[in-house]
């Protein structure tokens, strides 16, 4: 059986509508590398939300995905929306 092919932007896109409709915490989503290839990491603040634990999988849509807490503050002073 052939496995699913699916785009950053699918994927991006994916976690967006879980993160805003479901889990409904300040969030940022960033793409990086490490030696066992690309990954996506969801950073939240101070904690990671029990539904982002349910919702967003180590193996997320054939994606490895990796939730990550930073200090409060971090994403707005670091990140900032728009």
């Amino acid at each position: 059986m052939k496995k699913q092919e699916y785009s950053k932007e699918e994927v991006e896109d994916k976690i967006h509508d879980i993160c805003i409709d479901k889990i409904e915490e300040e969030y940022r989503v960033f793409w990086r590398s490490d030696d066992s290839g690309t990954h996506v990491c969801v950073y939240y603040e101070e904690k990671i939300p029990r539904l982002a634990e349910k919702l967003l999988p180590n193996n997320f849509m054939d994606t490895r995905l990796i939730l990550i807490t930073v200090p409060f503050g971090y994403l707005r002073e670091f990140y900032p929306l728009g």
